[in-house]
């Protein structure tokens, strides 16, 4: 499955590497891609993932989840 989020607070290239790595310790999620730019992630996922594991997976953080599809 792929999904889309829209993650602000991002502001620079260390913001989108600790975003990466958030996303990418959820099980199941590979392949994670972020636009700064757009302030948006991009990622694949062999399993369902919500936007609460997102957000959980960034509660350590300043970023937050805006939307997922």
């Amino acid at each position: 499955m792929n999904y889309q989020a829209k993650v602000e607070g991002m502001s620079c290239k260390g913001c989108a590497n600790s975003v990466k790595a958030a996303f990418s310790n959820i099980e199941g999620v590979s392949q994670v891609d972020i636009n700064l730019d757009e302030k948006e992630a991009t990622f694949e996922s062999s399993q369902a993932v919500t936007k609460q594991q997102l957000e959980n997976a960034l509660a350590d953080t300043s970023y937050t989840v805006e939307s997922l599809k």
